[in-house]
């Protein structure tokens, strides 16, 4: 059952409430949208929230994004990188909200940026966004992340989407692994927006992978990997994005717009 998105308010800086239209009791809502994957306000089938989940729309819009390069990013770094924050064209809806991530000049140079949104204590996630590269051939990966911290456990759902191997992986915090999520990696192709939908949940003290939709098309998951221990109590929630460069001094642009981060 899938549930159409009736309202929603978008406030880069704060967080904001969906509205969402439930269906009744005598089966689905036949005044339900039908899905179009390039349509941000309805979510892809199989992906659903409460009605009263909190929603940040149009991250990558956000103020205070920092970047985390070099042994924070445990990798080499780029010669040159940037973000580049509304950005009229690549965008999605011409709002000019989009954002353009960027780097080239070394081989398998990777570069992070992150951004926080204040506490939260939601146990449950959905990342919702459309990307588009320009030259999907230097691509070594693509790495998404919802961070949660829960006093001293830090959540984090890093996802990578292996643009060499085709496989989309989930970090072990605590053996400093990639582990194979069990599903495909999708490669988005040239000059062409490709929405990515990924959903997560906090239990049992894990981080549970839950499902990866690649332009509507879901694939679940159930794989559950531990937290990171901290020695700082804290209760934010944030998000990252990391760009890895294949071996080659070539780069690529990765435009991101309409990011939305559900939680409940």
């Amino acid at each position: 059952m899938r549930l159409p998105v009736t309202a929603r308010l978008i406030l880069p800086g704060a967080l904001s409430l969906i509205m969402i239209e439930g269906c009744g009791a005598g089966g689905a809502d036949q005044s339900a949208p039908a899905y179009n994957n390039l349509n941000p306000m309805v979510l892809p089938p199989g992906v659903t929230v409460p009605a009263q989940a909190a929603v940040i729309g149009n991250a990558q819009a956000y103020a205070g994004w920092q970047i985390c390069i070099g042994t924070c990013a445990n990798a080499a770094v780029p010669v040159s990188y940037a973000l580049t924050q509304n950005v009229a064209s690549q965008s999605l809806n011409n709002d000019g909200t989009a954002s353009s991530y960027s780097e080239s000049g070394t081989p398998y140079g990777d570069v992070l940026w992150y951004n926080q949104f204040g506490d939260s204590s939601a146990t449950h996630f959905v990342m919702d966004l459309y990307v588009r590269i320009d030259n999907p051939q230097n691509v070594e990966a693509l790495e998404f992340a919802l961070l949660k911290n829960d006093g001293l456990d830090w959540y984090k759902t890093s996802t990578q989407c292996n643009y060499q191997t085709g496989l989309l992986r989930g970090f072990n915090v605590q053996t400093f692994q990639w582990v194979n999520l069990g599903v495909n990696c999708v490669r988005a192709q040239a000059d062409t927006w490709q929405r990515i939908t990924l959903q997560y949940s906090i239990a049992g003290g894990a981080t549970n992978f839950e499902g990866a939709s690649f332009d509507g098309v879901l694939q679940p998951i159930a794989v559950s990997l531990p937290p990171e221990v901290l020695t700082t109590s804290s209760d934010q929630m944030g998000i990252h994005i990391q760009l890895d460069n294949a071996n080659t001094t070539a780069g690529y642009t990765l435009y991101v717009d309409d990011w939305s981060v559900w939680s409940w």
